[in-house]
C-alpha cells in the first residue's frame, strides 16, 4: 500500500482548520465549517440569503460555490499538512454541474498529487445527495514553510 500524501485527519486537523477560520472575515462571510465524517475531512457551507446570485430561481451565486470549493481543498492542506505549512491557492478551474440551492452545501476533497512545493487537489460540493454534485473544483495550491510566507 502505498504511503498518503499527507497524515490521516483527526480532531487536530479540525482545531487548526477552526483557527485558520477565526483569522478569516471571507470564511465567516461564508460560514465556513469542518468535521470529521467516515473517516475523513467534511465541510459545510451554511446558508445565507447574501450567498444567492439569482434571484429568480433562488440560485447560490457561482463564484460563492467556487470559493466555497476553493476554500475546501485550502482546508484540507492547512488541516493535514500538519503546523508549519502555510497553503497559498495559484490555480482554481471549476465545473457548475446543476444550480445551487438556496440551501447549505457540503463538500469534501481529495488529494490527486502532492509535491514538496505543490498539491493538486479535487473539491466536489453538493447539498442533499453526494452522488448529485452541484460543483467539482480542480485546485493547484502552493506550500510554503510558515517562516518564508
Amino acid at each position: 500500500m502505498s504511503k498518503p500524501f499527507f497524515p490521516e485527519p483527526t480532531a487536530e486537523s479540525v482545531a487548526r482548520i477552526q483557527e485558520w477560520r477565526a483569522r478569516s472575515n471571507m470564511l465567516d462571510w461564508l460560514d465556513f465549517d469542518a468535521r470529521i465524517v467516515d473517516g475523513q475531512l467534511r465541510y459545510q457551507l451554511g446558508f445565507d440569503e447574501h450567498h444567492i446570485g439569482n434571484e429568480i430561481i433562488r440560485a447560490l451565486h457561482g463564484g460563492v460555490v467556487s470559493s466555497f470549493l476553493q476554500v475546501c481543498a485550502t482546508a484540507e492542506v492547512v488541516g493535514r499538512a500538519g503546523p508549519g505549512i502555510v497553503a497559498r491557492p495559484i490555480s482554481v478551474h471549476c465545473d457548475f454541474l446543476r444550480p445551487a440551492q438556496a440551501m447549505n452545501m457540503q463538500g469534501e476533497t481529495r488529494i490527486i498529487q502532492k509535491g514538496r512545493r505543490m498539491a493538486f487537489l479535487e473539491s466536489i460540493g453538493w447539498h442533499e445527495d453526494r452522488e448529485k454534485p452541484v460543483g467539482k473544483a480542480n485546485i493547484a495550491i502552493r506550500l510554503l514553510d510558515s517562516g518564508t510566507s
